[in-house]
């Protein structure tokens, strides 16, 4: 019998497959025929039943579904640093605002160049991003090679960005047109938070995206300050504004959610609305701890996420996994709270749900071949017992040693395949000087 062909095979120690039965395969491959998985099985079968054009053999490895960042601003890789060590509304008003006001396109280009080749170094192979400039981010998503939601943000008008909400309404919708027929990039509606804009306008931009079918993101109950300042200007709590004027839906995504109540947790189930999970940067301006295992117990459906850079500050989806498991079990007290597969669930087959990717997030026949490997064979990562547990508690992006998005190879053995980081890197060391004088003519 003639063994089927394909374009090509991918070989590893093991294989976290994410199916149904969370499988481990030992010893295992995958074969790839254009942007989708043929089979997956043991490394004898496959290569007895299929033949292919090329081989990657990851050597000792461990090969899972690419990672999926639920939430994340990738341009704000520029202000990686600058800002360290301050509460979140400090952070925002005194450092962030000033220098956001004062991109470019190509600066904004620039960061997108850079967070996208930091990105699938690490494994990550779709994102949800939120940003201004939108249509710059594509084209750095696009020519990288990874999927993403991309979200036009906006804040109230007018603003450095848009006078009038009309003007945001056309950006966005033209940001829709642009990616409509792309297989890897869809579009979202962006209102920035509750404080930062206006219910009446939040309205108007859900029925833009209910008009469109679109995902509709926003951050949400991030910290006691921002309900603090939430309930000074509107009198109400940011999840209450939300389900008043009726922002709770199955399209809708939240960010963060930190200072949530109960009874917020259940408008949010009954709504069917999903969040994303940002530990570190959580951590980082001391905004508070999401009550993670709430959430997961009341069957919403939660993403990981980063959130940007500059209150990261990296974009490591490893380093996030480790986070969440890690901090739940010292906030909760209980060593067996989130453990290591609810993890890699959220980075993967969650992930892929709150972006609406629904050919991604695990490695089975009939999925898109996003597929990642991690280079076993270091110190740090030795003795196996369990890969998945290295996978979540060891390993970093940077032992990734293959990331693959729909069945092309982006980045191998340390080679970038499709993002000139040379440039990129020259670049950004230049964009230090333009931050520091935003600064300093705030």
């Amino acid at each position: 019998m003639q063994p089927n062909k394909c374009d090509l095979i991918i070989k590893g120690s093991y294989i976290l497959t994410q199916n149904e039965e969370r499988e481990l395969i030992k010893d295992g491959a995958v074969a790839v025929s254009g942007k989708t998985i043929s089979a997956v099985g043991k490394r004898a079968d496959i290569e007895k039943e299929w033949l292919a054009n090329e081989t990657i053999d990851c050597g000792k490895s461990v090969i899972l579904p690419g990672l999926i960042n639920s939430h994340t601003h990738v341009p704000m890789t520029l202000m990686r640093g600058v800002a360290d060590d301050l509460p979140l509304l400090e952070w925002l008003h005194n450092y962030m605002f000033p220098i956001e006001s004062g991109l470019t396109k190509d600066l904004v280009e620039l960061g997108a160049r850079l967070g996208c080749a930091e990105m699938v170094a690490s494994g990550t192979t779709a994102i949800l991003d939120g940003y201004m400039y939108e249509d710059v981010v594509g084209k750095a998503v696009d020519e990288t090679g990874m999927k993403a939601v991309l979200g036009e943000g906006f804040f109230k008008f007018p603003s450095p960005f848009f006078k009038t909400a009309q003007d945001a309404w056309d950006v966005i919708e033209e940001l829709h047109n642009q990616f409509a027929n792309h297989d890897r990039i869809k579009t979202a509606v962006t209102p920035h938070a509750v404080f930062t804009t206006d219910p009446d306008q939040l309205a108007e931009s859900m029925k833009l995206a209910e008009r469109l079918d679109l995902l509709w993101q926003i951050h949400a109950a991030e910290s006691v300050p921002e309900t603090k300042l939430t309930l000074e200007t509107f009198g109400k709590r940011p999840i209450e504004i939300l389900k008043e004027y009726g922002l709770l839906k199955q399209r809708t995504r939240l960010h963060h959610c930190v200072d949530v109540t109960d009874e917020e947790i259940g408008w949010i189930k009954d709504a069917g609305t999903m969040i994303a999970h940002n530990p570190q940067s959580n951590l980082k301006l001391g905004s508070g701890i999401c009550p993670l295992t709430k959430f997961i117990d009341a069957g919403i459906t939660t993403g990981l996420g980063t959130d940007g850079a500059a209150s990261n500050n990296n974009l490591d989806m490893f380093d996030e996994m480790r986070t969440a498991a890690m901090l739940q079990k010292g906030f909760l007290q209980d060593p067996e709270a989130m453990p290591a597969q609810k993890i890699l669930d959220m980075a993967t087959l969650s992930g892929a749900e709150f972006l609406g990717f629904d050919d991604c997030g695990a490695i089975k026949s009939g999925m898109k071949a996003d597929i990642i490997a991690i280079d076993m064979d270091k110190m740090h990562l030795k003795p196996v017992y369990n890969p998945l547990s290295h996978v979540i508690y060891s390993a970093g992006g940077q032992d990734v040693c293959l990331t693959i998005c729909d069945g092309s190879v982006l980045y191998r053995d340390g080679k970038f395949q499709t993002a000139d980081v040379e440039t990129i890197s020259r670049e950004a060391e230049k964009a230090v000087e333009w931050a520091l004088k935003r600064l300093k003519n705030r």
